[in-house]
């Protein structure tokens, strides 16, 4: 072999080798890339369904809360005791409408609602709390009408509303009699966008991806805000796939749209029926991985950089995907609600929100290692337990009502909804507490009002009805003393004409105390006339105007007046009591009727010197103490003794008419009620009473400022 040709074969092996060599490093990078980009992208696919699964539970979750929510509050609004009496044709159900009207108007400016409306039993709108035309006011077609006007609670998404022009969500619930009979309906209505708006827009996958409504035939009824009009369309392709599966979600779907592959995901909504859509863009949730696939095509040269550049990008993908794994995360930690989990067997917390720690005003980590029982969430052990086996059981509560207290001491009332879960491995119980304590106290509110206001329109029908056989009681009590006097000629010659000796007739009756049994008719005639007259005052708003007055004389006038009124004398010596009048300086004059002040004041310094009378032993030194001072926007009147006080159960009925504490022919139990309306209905102020056995009572009163301020005055008493 030559030389050259030596050289030839070696060069040819040289070259045999680097070829396979570049081959085998081509091969490898091509290898490498297509195993990448595979890896890559199931990565990222099974992240992207991943996160879309976990935004469409958050979602039917909120949904199927919110309904729930609004038919929970549309039931509170159906327990209206006035609601029955307005579906009434009678003069009470005309009377009744006024204060239904306002009780429905206050409903849907406390939030929560759009419209309320109340349906009689033929599907007429009887009242409404925006105006409706009369041809629209039948509603009897209504799947919602005619479900609760069988006792049951309704929902109906009604895609094109009459009263709104559009979608809208309708709650309704029968209303009810005192008998059980339904009689009518109440109809809640939220519009869909206010309804939707805040969750769609929380949803975003990508750039364009996000979660819309549909109507269970398919309808679109609610998109995110920040989507333009033509995003999130339904069609045909999506009509047939929505129909062909019982209600749960069916896989990842992929769909044509605007010439774009879109991924989707779909569920029915168990507690409305309507279908939530996840929709995102394929293109924006596999961009990493097609990104790696393109740097891995790269030469051979570049292996390195290209497999570095790979697991950059990779990183890249995966970081992205772990921040909208956070961001659902921090669902849970930025909820409006108190959420907790608690280990099933200690009862130990092992995380909680920022909502929870402010609540308890305790850091987060402080509350985690402690128990629910010495977060003080339960009242008991035995209430602890009895929660803990329905989670067991059932695997969720919903809405059980719990009385606790926090670690400083503050007694809370909790709706709490519990489920079992998997996190981690680990089997724990989140629970989801709301703070339900000042709905509570607003509804004990409510319902007093509204039951002052009902009273109050009987009382004024049962004193017109009376005053017509008590106008003949005492004419003829009159009549009869008139007949049995000596001196009238007409009673002289009807005894003459009768032979009858009208002397001896006198002595008789006196002797039989007849007289008096006339003269206590007569007597018992006046106190109820009395009676019917505090029942009117009750019922009826005063004519009188208002003036812009000066609370240091008006006090005075009402003290005088008080010391001088008979049935303190006779009950005791009101010149024994000590009264302080302490009125701040400078207060501003207020507008009232100054005699309807007076009369309240009259009737709160009455009760303050009768309960003190009634002490035994009574107090060293009586006192009432007077005072007002500017408090905010309001002129806060204070009547204060030290007398003996009263017990929870007095207090929550001190304003209810007709109940007294007296004994029979005392009081009439009308005082404390009539003065209630006279603030609150007359002067649209504040009227309320704190007090606690053996520690006296405090009678506040807070009238709307009116102007200037009127000179003069002690400071009140810190």
């Amino acid at each position: 072999m030559s030389v050259f040709t030596e050289r030839a074969w070696r060069w040819a092996m040289l070259n045999r080798l680097s070829a396979s060599v570049l081959t085998a490093v081509f091969v490898g990078v091509v290898v490498i890339s297509v195993v990448s980009y595979r890896h890559t992208r199931a990565t990222a696919e099974d992240m992207a369904v991943t996160q879309m699964v976990q935004a469409l539970e958050l979602l039917d979750r909120d949904v199927s809360g919110r309904v729930r929510d609004m038919a929970r509050r549309t039931f509170l609004v159906s327990q209206e005791e006035v609601l029955p009496l307005a579906l009434e044709g009678s003069y009470l159900g005309r009377s009744a409408r006024l204060a239904a009207q306002r009780k429905l108007d206050a409903f849907v400016q406390a939030g929560g609602f759009s419209h309320l409306t109340l349906i009689n039993g033929s599907g007429v709108m009887v009242l409404a709390t925006v105006p409706v035309a009369d041809d629209r006011r039948d509603v009897s077609h209504r799947e919602a009408f005619q479900t609760a006007m069988q006792g049951r609670a309704a929902l109906e998404l009604v895609p094109m509303s009459v009263i709104t022009g559009g979608a809208v969500v309708v709650t309704a619930e029968p209303v009810r009699d005192t008998e059980g009979n339904v009689t009518g309906v109440v109809a809640a209505i939220t519009e869909m966008d206010a309804f939707s708006r805040d969750i769609l827009d929380s949803v975003h996958l990508g750039s364009r991806g996000g979660a819309y409504i549909l109507s269970g035939e398919g309808r679109l009824v609610a998109r995110p805000g920040w989507s333009g009009a033509d995003a999130f369309s339904p069609d045909a392709h999506l009509m047939d796939m929505l129909h062909s599966g019982d209600g749960a979600e069916l896989g990842i779907h992929r769909v044509q749209r605007a010439e774009r592959e879109r991924l989707m995901l779909f569920r029915r909504n168990e507690a409305t029926g309507w279908y939530l859509v996840i929709e995102a863009d394929e293109e924006d949730l596999l961009a990493p991985a097609r990104r790696l696939a393109a740097v891995s095509g790269g030469i051979s040269l570049v292996t390195l950089a290209c497999v570095a550049l790979a697991l950059g990008a990779l990183q890249r993908a995966m970081a992205r995907l772990r921040r909208s794994e956070d961001r659902f995360s921090s669902l849970f930690r930025l909820s409006p609600d108190s959420v907790l989990l608690v280990a099933p067997d200690t009862g130990m917390v092992e995380d909680v929100n920022d909502t929870a720690a402010t609540a308890y005003g305790l850091a987060r980590q402080a509350m985690v290692g402690r128990t629910v029982l010495d977060l003080g969430i339960f009242p008991g052990e035995s209430a602890r337990r009895g929660t803990w086996a329905r989670l067991e059981a059932e695997g969720v509560v919903r809405n059980a009502e719990v009385a606790g207290r926090t670690p400083d001491g503050r007694e809370v009332i909790h709706s709490l909804s519990g489920q079992a879960m998997d996190i981690g491995g680990r089997q724990l119980f989140m629970l989801v507490l709301r703070d339900v304590t000042e709905l509570k106290k607003m509804q004990e509110v409510m319902i007093q009002t509204e039951k002052m206001i009902s009273v109050g329109g009987i009382a004024a029908g049962i004193a017109h009805e009376i005053n017509n056989p008590l106008g003949a009681i005492m004419q003829a009590s009159q009549n009869m003393q008139q007949r049995m006097n000596t001196t009238l000629p007409a009673n002289i010659a009807a005894a003459e004409d009768a032979g009858l000796d009208l002397d001896a007739l006198q002595r008789y009756l006196k002797a039989r105390k007849v007289d008096r049994f006339i003269e206590d008719i007569r007597s018992a005639a006046i106190r109820a006339s009395s009676i019917i007259r505090h029942m009117l005052d009750f019922s009826r708003s005063s004519a009188a105007r208002s003036t812009a007055s000066d609370l240091r004389g008006l006090a005075a006038r009402a003290v005088n007046l008080a010391a001088s009124d008979y049935d303190l004398k006779k009950n005791y010596d009101f010149r024994k009591i000590r009264i302080d009048i302490q009125f701040l300086d400078d207060l501003p004059p207020v507008s009232c009727v100054e005699t309807e002040v007076e009369q309240v004041l009259l009737n709160l310094l009455r009760n303050a010197a009768q309960a003190l009378a009634g002490m035994s032993p009574p107090p060293e030194e009586p006192r009432i103490i007077l005072r007002a001072f500017p408090h905010g926007d309001w002129l806060r009147l204070e009547v204060e003794d030290n007398g003996p006080g009263m017990e929870p159960e007095v207090q929550r009925r001190i304003f209810e008419p007709f109940y007294t504490t007296k004994p029979p022919g005392v009081g009439t139990g009308l005082g404390l009620s009539v003065s209630y309306f006279i603030i609150t209905k007359g002067h649209e102020g504040r009227m309320s009473v704190e007090s606690r056995p053996g520690e006296g009572c405090v009678f506040r009163i807070d009238l709307p400022v009116s102007g200037r301020p009127v000179s003069g005055g002690d400071a009140p008493r810190p």
